[in-house]
C-alpha cells in the first residue's frame, strides 16, 4: 500500500471535458423526437402506435437523462479537481461535500426533466375511453399501460 495518495488535477479537468462531450451530439434524439406513429384509427393500431411511442419516449429520455449526468458532472468534478489543487487537511470536507452536491444535482436536474417530459408529452387527442386523470391511461405514450383493447 503506498503511503501517498496522488492526484492530478489536470487528468480530472480532461476527464470532466471528456465525460461532458460523451453527449454534444443530440440531433438524432431530436429528430426522433419529432416522429410520431400513425398505423391507422381501429384500436389494435392505436395500441401499437403507442407501443412505439412509448419506447421512442423511453429512449429519447434515457439519452436526455445521460446528457443532463455528464453535463453536471463535467461541471462538478472541474470543481472538484480545482478544490484538490487548493487542498490542505481542512478543505477535504470541502471536496467530500462537492461530490455529494453532484449527486444532488444530478438528482435534482433528472426529477426536473423527468416532469418536463411527461408534460409535453401530448399526441394523442381525448379519447372518450380514456380518463383524463389517469396518467397510465392517458395517451400521450409515456407511462402508460398498454394493454391492447381488440
Amino acid at each position: 500500500m503506498a503511503g501517498n495518495t496522488a492526484f492530478s488535477p489536470d487528468d480530472i479537468k480532461t476527464a470532466a471535458s471528456e465525460i461532458g462531450k460523451l453527449t454534444d451530439d443530440m440531433a438524432a434524439f431530436q429528430e426522433l423526437k419529432a416522429h410520431w406513429p400513425n398505423a391507422g384509427k381501429f384500436p389494435l393500431a392505436q395500441w401499437l402506435e403507442r407501443v412505439v411511442d412509448d419506447r421512442r419516449n423511453g429512449l429519447v429520455a434515457h439519452a436526455e437523462r445521460l446528457k443532463n449526468i455528464f453535463d453536471n458532472m463535467e461541471t462538478d468534478l472541474k470543481a472538484i479537481a480545482e478544490d484538490f489543487e487548493n487542498a490542505d487537511g481542512e478543505n477535504a470536507n470541502k471536496i467530500k461535500a462537492e461530490v455529494e452536491d453532484m449527486r444532488g444535482h444530478i438528482d435534482t436536474a433528472i426529477s426536473a426533466l423527468d416532469k418536463g417530459t411527461e408534460k409535453d408529452q401530448h399526441n394523442f387527442e381525448e379519447h372518450p375511453d380514456l380518463d383524463a386523470e389517469d396518467n397510465a391511461t392517458d395517451g400521450d405514450g409515456y407511462n402508460d399501460n398498454l394493454n391492447a383493447k381488440i
